[in-house]
């Protein structure tokens, strides 16, 4: 039932054409002057178009209980049941939305968890079931399609201009979400300004969002007294941090009514084209990133996804003049199917080969990650910057730089390389790879994956990342995003991982990111997809991942391709024509240098 206090668009616009100058009755040539509506008024014109979203996973999470009790149910002394202590029975709204012409629903597109279990609730109470018509990530907005008609909500119209610095504006929304009482709710403020910012045109404004307003409208009120949409309630941005959990200087943000007008266009987002051409050319690509260490692990998950995890990256090797050895992993793309022989090589600082040594890689069908390690022997006779190379067919595919100390040569200067990965054209580098969990120094790769393990398609996923880089940038303000790509080239996913105030183009620079759940990707189907990572929007890197259905004990125990992880000195994938010899040097856990054995 509508409410008792709600006023229709054309009574209220009526009821505030009032006296103009000086209190004149006015004639019908006379210009009318309008009051602008209270903020009591404003509500109750705009509440009956604004709408909860719910991604109704309640059937999923049924299922995680069963599964979690089956595998309790092996434990003698585990728990046979699951208490649910939920503090609400019924789900809560993951975020709010509103109604435009053609029975159509707006939201925030990160509102969206799961496309095919969207349902929608309006103020008097209806829920009924919706689908997904256009989504884009970038822009931060998703329109839907009620499945049956809508009772007592009405369209709200769109402004047909940007908003201007100073004019008030009312968010809205359902705070609806976590421990909040479940209600209907609006703030106010004023523009405070408008920006083109991570891909996307916003409104930043001072009224408050608040939890659940993600997705609702924000409106202003025209000169006739009617409300207009002029964004989408998007985030809370912060302009500083006054420490690590601390931040300052709160704005709200919408994006601009634009944006929608383009979304519901099916106009796509104007760095899509080059990052999916990006993409395309990446993939087709053969080539391998080197660490200088022996201290890696190469398996397969439950799922039978690859997985590994790797330590250390020396810069400095003190050498042993009679035997020096340098070991190194080659992480490879591109390979073919099947046992791919790559042969690796170390020059000396006159570019001289003083150390060759040849292994095997077996790629499976549908792996675009592999391995390779190599450990290479040789006297060292000079001190200084030596070459470890990659190749394949003859041609080079990676390279890596370390340092020799060699005892006696003690008036040679020993730098410290820091431009360890190979730059293939003269520009600056960047190396990104996807792991769970990851440190910087001593470098630290845990769980290197290319692909997400679920029970059902569309759901977000999610990763986290590590990027290395040459030196040669420059340039301040610096966002590193990654943006994640289907089969199709079109972006499903998109994130800020992190930020630095200022790259020096003398210094190499790294950083880690993690995807939250709110920036999380959305593959709507299995298959293979790409990751493009961008510096300030300029596509530096690419990681491939797969969306693969997650395994039950039953498909666990057939599956033919499972084996724990394993040293992938002894794991059948690992390389077999080295000789392997005793002495060899491990790397240091600080300072990034490896040290000969004693003796």
């Amino acid at each position: 039932m509508r409410s008792r206090h709600a006023l229709s668009i054309a009574s209220l616009a009526t009821s505030l054409s009032l006296v103009a100058c000086g209190g004149s009755t006015p004639t019908a040539a006379s210009p009318q002057a309008h009051v602008a509506p209270s903020a009591h008024q404003v509500f109750e014109l705009v509440a009956p178009s604004v709408v909860a979203i719910l991604n109704d996973d309640r059937s999923d999470k049924e299922q995680e209980i069963v599964e979690a009790e089956k595998a309790m149910g092996t434990d003698p002394h585990a728990p046979k049941h699951t208490i649910d202590v939920s503090l609400r029975k019924n789900p809560s709204p993951d975020g709010s939305g509103f109604i435009i012409d053609g029975n159509l629903i707006v939201t925030a597109a990160h509102v969206v968890q799961r496309p095919d279990r969207l349902r929608v609730t309006t103020r008097s109470g209806q829920t009924v079931d919706a689908d997904l018509v256009h989504f884009d990530v970038v822009r931060d907005i998703a329109i839907l399609k009620a499945r049956t008609p809508m009772k007592d909500v009405k369209p709200i119209a769109l402004a047909e201009h940007e908003m201007e610095i100073g004019e008030p504006v009312w968010a809205f929304g359902h705070t609806g979400r976590g421990y909040w009482e479940l209600s209907w709710g609006m703030s106010a403020g004023i523009v405070s300004g408008n920006v083109d910012m991570f891909g996307a045109r916003l409104v930043l404004f001072d009224a408050p969002i608040f939890p659940g307003f993600s997705g609702g409208p924000v409106v202003s009120v025209d000169a006739n007294g009617l409300p207009r949409v002029v964004g989408i309630d998007h985030a809370i941005l912060f302009t500083g941090m006054a420490g690590p959990f601390a931040p300052t200087g709160p704005i709200s943000s919408a994006i601009a009514v634009s944006e929608l007008k383009d979304v519901a266009a099916s106009k796509p987002n104007p760095v899509q084209p080059a990052l999916a051409a990006y993409a395309k050319a990446q993939s087709s690509k053969l080539y391998g990133d080197l660490f200088i260490t022996d201290r890696v692990i190469v398996g397969r998950d439950e799922n039978g996804l690859p997985s590994a995890s790797l330590m250390g990256n020396a810069r400095v090797i003190e050498a042993d003049v009679k035997d020096t050895a340098i070991p190194c992993v080659a992480m490879l793309f591109g390979l073919p199917e099947g046992k791919q022989e790559v042969t690796f090589e170390v020059h000396d600082p006159s570019d001289q080969i003083v150390a060759t040594d040849k292994r095997h890689a077996h790629v499976h069908k549908g792996q675009r990650v592999s391995f390779a390690r190599s450990q290479m022997h040789f006297p060292a006779k000079v001190t200084g910057p030596y070459v470890v190379l990659a190749k394949y067919n003859g041609k080079e595919i990676g390279r890596s730089r370390v340092a020799i100390a060699v005892p006696g040569n003690e008036d040679d200067e020993v730098k410290l390389v820091t431009d360890s990965d190979a730059v293939e054209d003269g520009n600056p580098d960047v190396d990104v790879i996807v792991a769970e969990a990851t440190n910087e120094s001593p470098l630290f790769l845990q769980g290197i994956r290319s692909g997400w393990t679920e029970r059902s398609y569309p759901r977000r996923v999610d990763f986290n990342w590590f990027a290395r880089a040459s030196r040669g940038w420059s340039g301040s303000d610096v966002s590193i995003g990654a943006y994640v790509l289907d089969d199709t080239g079109k972006i499903v996913g998109r994130s800020e991982g992190c930020f630095l105030p200022d790259v020096r183009p003398e210094h190499t620079w790294s950083c880690e990111g993690q995807v939250s759940e709110v920036d999380s990707p959305l593959p709507q189907k299995q298959g293979l997809y790409d990751i493009v990572f961008t510096v300030n929007d300029r596509p530096v890197s690419w990681w491939p991942m797969e969306a693969a259905l997650k395994k039950d004990a039953a498909s666990e125990a057939a599956f033919s391709g499972y084996a724990p992880p394993v040293d992938v000195e002894k794991d059948d994938d690992a390389p077999t024509t080295a000789t392997p010899k005793t002495g060899a040097p491990k790397t240091a856990p600080k300072g990034g240098a490896l040290t000969k054995p004693k003796k």
